[in-house]
């Protein structure tokens, strides 16, 4: 909660906000918002082999299909798409699961019978577990039998830890356990990378929910992330290329064919009618903002989503008119070419002469209010930040600041720090389901500085929400 606090005077300057705060799922955010999925890459330069790219897709039309259905019932024919099960990971016993002969055990990540992590999942002295919740959403539904086609792909994010769990070709056995061919850990708070080489429940190593089209974005109407698609596998080059981590084996090495991870973006030229819902225009928005990654092999232009009665048919159609012509393959290349670029992670450094951003993410009503705040240190202030700052200025009391303990007054010119500012983004947690409601007109700023003063003379802050 927010306190009354001894007055503070501050002139505050306001910047405009352009860094775009992560996706959250409950309290955790979806990866951090500098990471290569949440990045705007609508003004990166066009690949130069993006004709024969599009090419080896098709030389004809080939129309974006929305791979999703309306049903949420697993026991239904039309139950298509990707679900995602949110669960408290310590709330339940994980199963035992148990990676068939002809899996993947050397590349996967699984627990360890007393919870911990292990990378490979090989070599245990019990059972290997995924936090796999009684009667889970499963892609294709919950089966026992392998040879029932599809790829039963089970997500699960454990909100007690922020940890994502993605298994493939995953059945029911008799025992209560599963059998699965692979499995993959994914920190959502950290932008590390599969090891080189490996897979995961996605041939190109990625992790699924990140990219994952969901309803209650599209219906919300923005979405700040990277989406999902598939070619057919013998139109994907025999390599990878950042971010993906792994390659399918059933193309050949053609420079005209795109590698594994390969993004594309709908061109910024493509109109996008008002008339469209507001889901549509929100796709098809983050397709020219954020793009789509070759994820795996499978059907042409298929972008991957959720299943849920939420989507219209009027989204489908009109999603679904857009040619692959429409689209152009982006080239990554300048984002590697800058200092501090580490090819085993996804972060995007900051492009030099970049200045300080800052955003917030908020969900809820003012009765249940989270709020995360999205900072990012100038390039010019790499070495020199200082420390990031958080206040929240209510209106006839004065000023509550965060610091690591959580709010407290502030007053008599001190402005206490939250923690260190170091070049690149930070994600700050500020409220979980608080009640705010008898705080209308609060105002929250964000920014960093070697000192308070340093942060105003230079306007390295800015105001990222108030409460309504």
């Amino acid at each position: 909660m927010l306190h009354r606090a001894a007055t503070l005077c501050l002139s505050f300057a306001l910047l405009p906000a352009a860094l775009a705060a992560p996706p959250l799922v409950d309290h955790c955010t979806v990866l951090p918002p500098d990471h290569v999925f949440n990045t705007r890459i609508d003004q990166l330069p066009v690949h130069p082999s993006s004709p024969d790219f599009l090419a080896t897709i098709s030389t004809g039309t080939r129309r974006l299909h929305l791979d999703l259905g309306q049903s949420e019932d697993m026991g239904s024919s039309e139950y298509w798409g990707i679900p995602y099960n949110v669960v408290r990971g310590g709330s339940f016993a994980w199963p035992a699961v148990h990676i068939t002969s002809d899996g993947a055990p050397d590349e996967s990540d699984c627990a360890r019978s007393d919870g911990n992590l292990a990378r490979p999942c090989t070599g245990l002295s019990g059972p290997a577990r995924l936090p796999i919740p009684p009667s889970p959403k499963v892609e294709g539904g919950i089966s026992s039998n392998p040879a029932v086609y599809n790829d039963h792909h089970i997500l699960a994010i454990d909100t007690d830890t922020c940890m994502l769990w993605e298994s493939y070709l995953s059945y029911l056995r008799p025992d209560g356990g599963w059998n699965i061919y692979a499995s993959a850990a994914f920190d959502l708070r950290s932008n590390a990378l599969r090891p080189a080489g490996w897979t995961s429940a996605d041939a190109a190593g990625f992790p699924i929910f990140p990219l994952l089209l969901r309803a209650d974005e599209a219906t919300r109407g923005e979405i700040r992330h990277a989406l999902r698609f598939t070619i057919q596998s013998h139109k994907i080059r025999t390599s990878y290329t950042w971010p993906a981590r792994h390659l399918t084996r059933n193309g050949d090495a053609s420079a005209a064919k795109p590698p594994m991870g390969q993004l594309f973006r709908l061109r910024a030229d493509y109109p996008i009618p008002d008339s469209y819902t507001p889901q549509a225009r929100a796709i098809l928005t983050a397709l020219k903002r954020y793009g789509m990654y070759i994820a795996d092999g499978g059907s042409d232009m298929y972008i991957t989503g959720e299943p849920s009665r939420q989507w219209s048919d009027a989204t489908v159609a009109q999603v679904q008119t857009v040619p692959h012509t429409a689209f152009e393959a982006v080239d990554l290349a300048p984002v590697m070419a800058r200092a501090g670029f580490d090819p085993d992670s996804a972060r995007v450094p900051p492009a030099p002469g970049a200045a300080a951003e800052f955003s917030a993410a908020a969900e809820g009503p003012p009765q249940a209010l989270r709020l995360f705040a999205s900072i990012q240190v100038a390039a010019q202030d790499a070495g020199k930040a200082g420390a990031l700052y958080i206040v929240a200025d209510v209106p006839g009391a004065g000023m509550v600041a965060l610091t690591p303990g959580g709010w407290v007054l502030a007053g008599n010119g001190y402005l206490p720090p939250v923690a260190d500012a170091i070049l690149g983004s930070h994600v700050l947690h500020l409220l979980e389901q608080a009640d705010v409601s008898g705080l209308r007109g609060t105002r929250v700023l964000a920014g960093y500085g070697t000192s308070l003063e340093d942060m105003l003379a230079h306007a390295k802050y800015q105001l990222i929400y108030t409460v309504p």
